[in-house]
């Protein structure tokens, strides 16, 4: 499975995790599975798919990876009790995967909670992978 997740920058500083982790921990709130794919969506102001990941462990009641010093507002609720690892895959450069091109190719409306893509999304995405 593919899916796309949100992230909000406000409160968690994904890029800056990503270029000092390999592997971060995430809630998983849906039925999310190992080896799937999932695509980190950054919302306001970037509005774009930055990262692609691998599920390499879910259903995880607590978290393993230490990411508190990205934390820019608030607490991790390390009581959430469902967490999955995702592993880097590929960093996107801000203008590929913007909101105005997921929505141009099936996306609808915006990331408000994870989602599992489309046929439409997943041939962008083929696209994106072969020439990037």
């Amino acid at each position: 499975m593919t899916w796309i997740i949100p992230c909000n920058t406000s409160f968690f500083d994904v890029e800056r995790a990503f270029d000092r982790l390999k592997c971060i921990d995430w809630k998983q709130s849906r039925n999310i599975n190992t080896g799937d794919i999932i695509y980190i969506y950054v919302g306001c102001p970037i509005k774009a798919i930055l990262f692609k990941c691998r599920a390499v462990k879910v259903n995880m009641k607590k978290m393993e990876v230490d990411s508190s010093e990205y934390i820019l507002n608030g607490k991790v609720d390390k009581q959430y009790g469902n967490y999955m690892q995702l592993e880097l895959i590929k960093k996107y450069d801000r203008t590929m995967l913007t909101l105005e091109i997921l929505n141009a190719n099936g996306l609808q409306g915006s990331v408000q909670g994870p989602r599992r893509t489309n046929e439409q999304l997943g041939i962008l995405f083929a696209k994106v992978e072969k020439y990037s």
